[in-house]
């Protein structure tokens, strides 16, 4: 055996040995990793992709030691995926900084507790004998780590077009399907952000969940709200649109916007429908009057016809009562015959007897 591998093997030695402190350089072999989280706290939160979730964690690594080392790394990610540099140099008293790609298949919000070794291979291009290796110092730091918390909200309306009839005055419905693809459960809220549209045609709505409350849960959970709308009996021909706003109570900043169409129609105009000629007052006036001078009219004639009328009857009757007047005495002359001839024929009969 060469005199380099027994110098280092000595070394090994004496550093498996307790010793006092020394100097802030260690005269022996020695690396020491800190781990710290990108945002400085005492969890790493994992962004969710669309493949999962990914972060990346930092690491320094530092030699100890008044030697060139040569040191390698081993990363346990407790279920989790980690990339990192599996090999580095240092040379004596050096730092240097790597970083780890953290990765996760699952979106659900969990806690993972992960560990980076580093070990040292070799110490001034020497690699010990394999009886010594074991006494080659190493170190570990630890990464927490979770999938940040977050709601994914999806909203879709059926149908996406209404129509509000004048004539009909058929309230109309639509139905509101919001969803939760996120990890955690979300409280959310609903409103029309064009009431003012709205409540200068005077339609009325109300707003219903299918559910006991407003709590979607995470993880595709979904709920129902009904959307009602009241026409109007004096609208007009026309379409516009309304924006519905699905805020998340989880996240301010995260809302879903959908819009709705609205088509109105006006009610059909009659042959008589006034309004619909914008004819002035005058017209009305003048229209009023002659229609009184007409009905005065026709009574006026209805009045002369029913006098004439009566004049011819009362004539009539005149007429009939001088009839009657004559036949009464032709009735009495005949009668007054009568009696006289039978009076001739008495004396006839008693002067032959």
């Amino acid at each position: 055996m060469s005199r380099r591998p027994l110098l280092l093997a000595a070394l090994l030695l004496l550093s498996s040995l307790t010793v006092a402190p020394v100097s802030a350089q260690s005269p022996l072999p020695g690396v020491d990793i800190t781990c710290v989280n990108d945002d400085e706290e005492n969890t790493l939160f994992m962004n969710p992709v669309s493949s999962g979730a990914q972060a990346t964690a930092t690491c320094t690594v530092e030699n100890t030691s008044p030697y060139n080392e040569e040191v390698e790394f081993d990363y346990d990610g407790d279920g989790l995926t980690m990339v990192g540099p599996e090999t580095m140099s240092l040379n004596a008293g050096d730092e240097e900084t790597i970083q780890i790609q953290l990765s996760s298949n699952s979106l659900a919000s969990t806690i993972y507790n992960m560990t980076v070794t580093v070990d040292i291979t070799s110490v001034q291009g020497i690699e010990p004998p394999d009886f010594f290796a074991m006494f080659l110092p190493s170190d570990e730091s630890n990464i927490v780590a979770q999938v940040a918390e977050f709601v994914d909200l999806s909203a879709s309306l059926q149908p996406n077009t209404l129509i509000l009839s004048s004539d009909l005055m058929q309230a109309m419905s639509v139905s509101l399907l919001i969803s939760n693809d996120g990890n955690v459960d979300d409280n959310i809220d609903v409103s029309i952000q064009d009431l003012p549209m709205l409540d200068q045609r005077n339609i009325g709505w109300n707003l219903t969940n299918s559910g006991q409350d407003s709590t979607i849960e995470s993880a595709g959970g979904s709920a129902t709200y009904t959307l009602r709308f009241t026409p109007n009996p004096s609208m007009d021909d026309e379409s516009f649109s309304i924006t519905i706003r699905v805020k998340s109570e989880f996240s301010n900043s995260d809302s879903v916007y959908i819009t709705l169409s609205i088509n109105t129609t006006a009610p059909e105009e009659s042959l008589l429908d006034l309004t619909a000629m914008n004819i002035p007052a005058w017209a009305y006036i003048a229209a009023g009057t002659l229609a009184v001078l007409f009905v005065f009219a026709i009574v006026l004639s209805i009045s002369k016809r029913v006098k004439s009328a009566s004049q011819a009857h009362l004539d009539a009757m005149d007429e009939e009562d001088e009839d009657d007047d004559f036949q009464l005495a032709n009735l009495q002359s005949a009668i007054a015959g009568t009696l006289e001839d039978d009076e001739d024929l008495d004396d006839f009969e008693l002067e032959d007897f």
